[in-house]
């Protein structure tokens, strides 16, 4: 009887892989995307590989999402390996492996196709491995980690050299003794888990400025730096927006996150960015960064487009709508690269208005000449006055 059920079962499971594959075959035309959640044993069997060839060489897929149902029972207790060179399409730009372990690089080997790669609980035996898969793969201009090395008894740390890379997310990083990160392009970087300390983490990229030590917090405390950008359309803010899974901003870990952000008042496009970004929170905030951009020579913030928009928001709409939201609130707030013009202190007066600013803001002054430091101590005063009887506790202090 038991013979007989694992029969039935079986080929049970051979109609849908049949199914399944007339299905991928039958598809008229190029894909625009493919989701292929499979369990251990297709990998053993090879019609994995089947399906991979297909909408890839065949089917021309853009974006290519697989999961390993690693739960599911494998009769053969067997570890299979994706075949060499089965990511490198040139349709292919998009990659999403979930639930995998990569006993070598071979499979993502000449991968300059892919602009995004996301690496979700996949296990290697050391940590050169996914050094040489980031190595493969030239292109990349979204990067999103969680992975797990099996023996790192080398110490040598994860090295991502990549001067096309905008977004880099590291969800976790297990039995990995440091990163090392070199990208010019780098717009968006968020660490959720910290393990490997400040001394194992070495950052070159011109465009992400931030002071604060977000390691003091603890192992388990996200941190993120944002570098906004002018563009209009921005593959960098989309990708923060739509695929930043929304259970990291409801966590219990996010109450304790900071956030650093370079941000342009004047530009219309970055101060929308910087609302949108916000309102993601649900709970409070434990810091907030913000370096102000002083890029006068841009030709989106000349003094005929700041009059026709910046003055009129920072003056008028600023009182009547909270920003970024009612709801968002935040512990400390630093302020760098504060000037006191008009917008920016007018940003700062609304943090204090409507109450968002629990704690304490912090406005940097020490680089400053000795005159500019004074005038900016005027204005703090001016800030104190802004504050109600219910606000008392909040202090605004230079630094």
């Amino acid at each position: 009887m038991e013979r007989s059920s694992s029969a039935q079962l079986r080929d049970s499971l051979n109609r849908v892989d049949i199914l399944i594959t007339k299905v991928i075959n039958n598809h008229r035309g190029h894909l625009e995307s493919c989701v292929i959640n499979h369990f251990p044993y297709h990998g053993v069997t090879g019609i994995l590989n089947t399906w991979i060839q297909s909408v890839t060489c065949v089917k021309h897929t853009k974006v290519l999402t697989l999961t390993n149902d690693f739960l599911c029972r494998n009769p053969t207790n067997k570890i299979f390996d994706i075949p060499t060179n089965s990511f490198s399409h040139p349709s292919l730009m998009s990659l999403s492996l979930s639930s995998y372990i990569l006993r070598s690089s071979h499979p993502l080997i000449n991968c300059s196709n892919l602009k995004t790669l996301k690496l979700v609980l996949v296990t290697a035996p050391e940590v050169g491995v996914f050094n040489r898969v980031l190595t493969s793969c030239p292109s990349l201009e979204v990067l999103v980690l969680d992975i797990v090395c099996v023996d790192n008894k080398s110490g040598v740390p994860l090295k991502i050299e990549n001067n096309t890379l905008k977004v880099l997310h590291v969800q976790a990083m297990h039995y990995i003794d440091g990163i090392q990160v070199s990208a010019t392009s780098l717009d968006i970087l968020i660490i959720e888990d910290a393990s490997f300390g400040r001394d194992g983490f070495f950052l070159r990229s011109p465009k992400l400025q931030f002071d604060r030590n977000f390691w003091a917090p603890g192992r388990f405390v996200p941190h993120m730096s944002y570098n906004i950008s002018k563009e209009e359309n921005s593959t960098v803010h989309e990708e923060y927006m739509n695929n930043i899974p929304r259970p990291f901003f409801r966590s219990v870990a996010i109450m304790a996150a900071s956030m650093s952000v370079s941000v342009d008042l004047r530009n219309q496009t970055q101060v929308e960015r910087l609302r949108q970004v916000l309102r993601l929170w649900t709970r409070k905030m434990m810091g907030l960064e913000i370096i102000f951009k002083q890029d006068y020579n841009d030709a989106t913030t000349t003094e005929e487009n700041s009059e026709s928009w910046h003055k009129k928001f920072w003056k008028d709409n600023i009182n009547k709508d909270a920003f970024p939201s009612a709801k968002f609130l935040v512990k400390t707030v630093w302020m760098n690269n504060f000037n006191g013009s008009e917008e920016e202190f007018a940003f700062a007066s609304c943090l204090i208005r409507q109450g968002t600013v629990v704690d304490k803001m912090m406005i940097k002054t020490s680089s400053l000449p000795a005159r500019k430091k004074l005038e900016i101590e005027a204005a703090v005063v001016k800030l104190e006055a802004l504050q109600t009887e219910d606000e008392r506790e909040l202090t605004i202090h230079c630094f």
